[in-house]
């Protein structure tokens, strides 16, 4: 027991402490971004399937940005309520936004989100096109410091945090475990590892998105923003993950456990594109449960709570920067319990490779 519990004990302290240095670093080269204004044209395309309740908040949110030339794409995708309705009146009254319906159902690469995303970057002429969704509303710098990163011209892809709205422990379950997944998605970018982002804060330069033959030329994935990330990185481009207040966006959170068991799911579909990445973290979580297990067999009392102080004050300090960079430490009392709710989830995630289809916005993908 004490060899099993010194390995354990070894990787997850080197893990942690590599995990914070890294995290740390890409915190610094994004605060080393140019001060200067940018003068580049920005799209912000937004993606809307039946959300005539949160498109309306979306839409006055971007609208109060202060970025000097901007416009706004609603891209209707096929929505059954009064979401075109809603765009359309919008557009009417605000000549930067423009609305395309889509009405047709789309296959191969192109089906579900990212053929609504590849209509409106059709319809866009900007030098950046960046991305969110009609459940989000942003800051009024939102778009000036994303494109404030692109100032670097080898710079090809920005992807940044979203915060989780809600007044619930649920919703703040939900916040913390967002917290994590970007934090360590952060990570990855600093170690030229890309595990992942999320496609409600993403940005892309026209040109590189264009190089790459956009969402037509890559695979598809229930998780299209991860394979953006990746096919950007694989052509050379420099990404940034800014964890910065400015940069971040809000999301409300599922509503109940039924449609966070979905979410979970097509985040563990997509986490197939991550290939040997996706076994390093199962190896992990199959060794600390395998710890666990053993220890309370082996009534380790002692062995088992320094493993569990080791992983929970690791990831505590992994994310409390962040927490501190989205200027959010009313938080802070969140976290731990975070922390717990996690683990949960990570006991959960086996199950969910089970299932081969997910249930997305009222589609179907295998």
């Amino acid at each position: 027991m004490s060899i099993f519990f010194l390995i354990v004990a070894g990787l997850f302290t080197v893990k942690a402490l590599l995990f914070i240095v890294a995290a740390a670093l890409e915190r610094a080269k994004a605060r080393n971004r140019p001060s200067n204004q940018s003068l580049l044209t920005v799209s912000v395309i937004v993606p809307a399937r039946n959300e005539e309740d949160n498109l309306a908040l979306c839409l006055h949110s971007l609208l109060q940005n202060t970025y000097h030339n901007y416009e706004i794409i609603v891209v209707n995708d096929r929505s059954s309520d009064r979401t075109g309705e809603i765009a359309n009146s919008f557009a009417t009254q605000y000549p930067q936004i423009k609305v395309i319906h889509a009405v047709e159902e789309r296959e191969g690469n192109l089906k579900g989100k990212p053929g609504a995303l590849h209509l409106g970057i059709q319809h866009s002429h900007s030098d950046l096109i960046m991305m969110t969704d009609a459940d989000c509303t942003v800051a009024d710098t939102w778009i000036e410091s994303i494109a404030k990163q692109f100032n670097n011209p080898h710079v090809g892809l920005v992807a940044s945090y979203t915060v989780v709205q809600g007044k619930s422990f649920f919703d703040h379950m939900q916040d913390m475990e967002w917290l994590v997944n970007h934090t360590l998605a952060c990570i990855g970018i600093s170690l030229d590892q890309p595990l992942g982002c999320f496609g409600n804060n993403l940005s892309i330069r026209r040109d590189v998105y264009n190089q790459i033959g956009g969402y037509p030329g890559i695979p598809f994935s229930v998780t299209e923003d991860l394979t953006l990330l990746q096919t950007v990185h694989k052509s050379g481009w420099k990404i940034m993950y800014p964890c910065d207040h400015d940069c971040a966006v809000e999301t409300k959170p599922c509503i109940n456990w039924s449609d966070f068991i979905k979410q979970l799911q097509r985040w563990v579909k997509g986490s197939n594109g991550l290939g040997w990445r996706r076994h390093i973290f199962v190896l992990f979580a199959c060794i600390f449960w395998t710890f666990l297990a053993f220890a309370l067999y082996q009534h380790a009392w002692n062995e088992l709570i320094i493993i569990l102080i080791i992983r929970i004050m690791g990831d505590y300090l992994l994310v409390i920067p962040s927490l501190a960079a989205l200027k959010r430490m009313n938080k802070i009392a969140y976290v731990f319990p975070g922390m717990i709710f996690m683990m949960i989830i990570e006991a959960i995630i086996p199950f969910l490779f089970l299932k081969k289809s997910v249930i997305w916005k009222g589609q179907k993908f295998t």
